[in-house]
């Protein structure tokens, strides 16, 4: 069910319902893509529920029920019928929303695994795609990438895989495109054309996949730089390259080599890794000292692997804890360090869709999020608050602390996108732009070089040296 091939079935779907999986396996992620409601990890509703048997599926409450609804709703049973609860529902999809989205300093990105959701993502007026899965557009040949090659030629793959992250890419332009090469478990490649050579793996998630592959099939992995190349020769400057679970600089620094033999200007694209393991947390100096631009916290393996949950396992969905005391102390690591260093960061696993995570993250200064589609606005909308609120409290404190300034007309405090002055770097720092203070989690870096009214009323009160 999670493999990418099935992907035109699931788009066929009025709902979907797995007996295995959780919030974060890919069934769940691309349904929430799609718009399909889906309930994962049943345990035995393929077996409970018989071919051509009518049921009702609500995926905001995660229940399955097999017979007609009573209302409209479609949330009660009738008499007789039995009811299946799956511990990791999806989110029904929203419609993109229709008024003009908030103005926020922190980016709000969407999540893209497919190209035929592209324009749907773009309607959200995401910031850009945080994250492009191209996975599911490799795997939906319905061939393994070296059957793909063996079978139809370098060149083919190349232009074939270009052309469906150029869908993307069009969509979105101006606004970035972050794509990540292939980070595809062997077991969902072993039920594509060519996957009786893949190995068998006890724990795929933990084994051969990401930029490990990928380095140990450098020949493959440059074909994906190629397409990349071609499209940015094509003047889609938008797009970004991400490699996927580097656990140190030297995973990066070869990832960087391999960018450097395609020929991919790095002066004038930007590249990525995403953070992923422990060991890339502890590393994040070592991996910004490589040259990257940004990176990516992806919280579904970094759970995984901190808290040694298999998100794809059922039985123990309820140890997967976002919110557990050393995740979000890692994350607020990384984005420090990254801040201390002019690096973006952004948050593109399944905790970046949630209202707390997005509000904790924004607070901790981080530069963008990247949600599902569903979840965008929403996000949008807490970001907003969020940042509203720190303005706020960062005015009540200097209030409190502080004598009556002697001005006549003091400007006017009113949270508007930040300017991203050269000179402002770091956490807990602030901007100034047209007379209107800004504040972001950044170090301070050297504001008394941006003179300005505002910046003058500011040093009175004491809220900048």
């Amino acid at each position: 069910m999670t493999a990418p091939d099935m992907v035109p079935a699931m788009q066929r779907s009025a709902g979907i319902i797995t007996d295995n999986g959780g919030m974060t396996s890919h069934a769940a992620i691309v349904s929430r893509e799609l718009g399909v409601p889906a309930i994962v990890g049943c345990g035995e509703a393929t077996e409970t529920v018989a071919d051509s048997q009518r049921v009702t599926l609500d995926g905001n409450k995660g229940t399955v029920v097999v017979g007609e609804p009573e209302s409209e709703s479609g949330t009660e049973s009738e008499p007789g019928g039995s009811e299946l609860t799956g511990p990791n529902p999806t989110d029904d999809a929203l419609e993109a929303p229709t008024a003009a989205p908030q103005t926020t300093a922190t980016e709000v990105k969407v999540n893209v695994s497919i190209p035929a959701a592209a324009q749907r993502a773009a309607d959200t007026s995401a910031d850009g795609v945080g994250l492009l899965r191209t996975e599911h557009i490799l795997l939906s040949t319905g061939k393994t990438p070296d059957k793909y090659v063996q079978d139809h030629g370098e060149q083919a793959f190349v232009e074939a895989i270009s052309e469906e992250i150029r869908t993307v890419a069009e969509a979105f332009y101006p606004r970035p495109v972050r794509a990540r090469t292939l980070d595809a478990p062997t077991d969902e490649l072993a039920e594509l054309e060519g996957g009786e050579k893949e190995p068998s793996e006890h724990n795929p998630m933990l084994g051969y996949r990401g930029i490990r592959r990928s380095l140990d099939e450098p020949e493959m992995v440059k074909l994906e730089l190629r397409a990349f190349k071609r499209l940015q020769d094509m003047g889609y400057d938008n797009l970004e390259v991400m490699f996927p679970l580097p656990n140190d600089a030297e995973d990066v620094r070869r990832a960087r080599e391999l960018m450097d033999e395609v020929g991919i200007d790095r002066d004038a694209h930007d590249w990525g890794a995403m953070i992923e393991t422990p060991a890339s947390i502890r590393s994040i100096d070592e991996i910004i000292d490589e040259g990257i631009d940004f990176v990516a916290l992806g919280t579904n393996d970094i759970v995984q692997f901190m808290l040694a949950v298999d998100r794809n396992n059922a039985m123990v969905a309820d140890r997967f804890d976002d919110y557990h005391p050393t995740i979000l102390e890692a994350m607020a690591e990384v984005i420090e360090a990254c801040n201390e260093h002019g690096v973006d960061t952004t948050i593109t696993g399944q905790s970046g869709s949630d209202p707390e995570m997005a509000k904790f993250l924004a607070e901790k200064g981080i530069t963008s999020l990247s949600a599902n589609i569903d979840a965008v606005d929403e996000v949008r909308s807490v970001v907003a608050r969020a940042e509203r609120e720190l303005l706020v409290n960062a005015a009540r404190d200097t209030s409190d602390s502080s004598t009556q300034p002697d001005w006549d007309s003091p400007p006017i405090v009113t949270p508007v996108r930040w300017a991203n002055f050269s000179s402002i770097s770091g956490s807990h720092g602030l901007t100034v732009a047209d007379n209107v203070i800004c504040i972001r989690t950044r170090n301070r870096g050297e504001i008394e070089t941006e003179r300005s009214l505002t910046a003058t009323w500011m040093a009175k009160i004491g809220l900048i040296p």
